[in-house]
């Protein structure tokens, strides 16, 4: 990927193998930034073999130096849907990984080599690496940052009417405003 002087994009999102966006240019100054990697490891991984990776990961950055701001250890999550990833020459299907992240300073150049050990790790289904700031990783630990909401996003609930009888136009009046306000969440 080619990289004008004026790009500003910190970002890297990748499925093994395909690159998305990129770091800091080295080029660009000798100053240490605060990064977090996000990955997912294998959901086929046992939960041993999965604190395993995050320490594969935790090596990873230890061999470039770099100092620990935060971190949250893997935990086993549903995904919101099916990655394929060849492991041990065939395709395999996952619905589930373990997430876990790690917040760390490091020197642009640094942040490079980190990213392609990451692509070489074969038990990261898929990771991200992103700047970030002492602040939010602060905040991500101690629980100041809300949680999103999961579960099922449901059309909402009318108001029970209070009793009493209904002519068959009142009715049919009714019948035909809630027929429309469906339709108006439906699109």
């Amino acid at each position: 990927m080619v990289r004008s002087s004026d790009m500003e994009t910190d970002v890297i999102e990748t499925e093994i193998g395909d690159t998305i966006g990129m770091v800091d240019d080295p080029s660009d100054g000798a100053k240490p930034t605060i990064y977090e990697v996000g990955y997912n490891l294998l959901g086929s991984l046992s939960e041993d073999q999965a604190v395993s990776g995050a320490g594969a990961v935790q090596a990873i950055l230890k061999s470039e130096a770099i100092s620990f701001v935060g971190e949250h250890a893997p935990v086993k999550i549903s995904l919101a849907y099916t990655i394929t990833k060849k492991v041990n020459g065939r395709n395999e299907r996952f619905d589930s990984a373990y997430f876990g992240w790690v917040a760390f300073e490091a020197l642009p150049e640094a942040v490079v080599r980190i990213q392609a050990a990451l692509e070489a790790e074969q038990n990261i289904l898929r990771f991200i690496l992103v700047r970030t700031s002492r602040d939010a990783v602060a905040a991500a630990q101690s629980g100041a940052v809300e949680a999103p909401v999961l579960g099922n996003i449901e059309k909402p609930k009318r108001e029970a009417e209070a009793g009493g009888e209904v002519s068959e136009a009142a009715l049919e009046q009714a019948l035909q405003s809630m027929a429309t306000e469906d339709a108006k969440t439906a699109e």
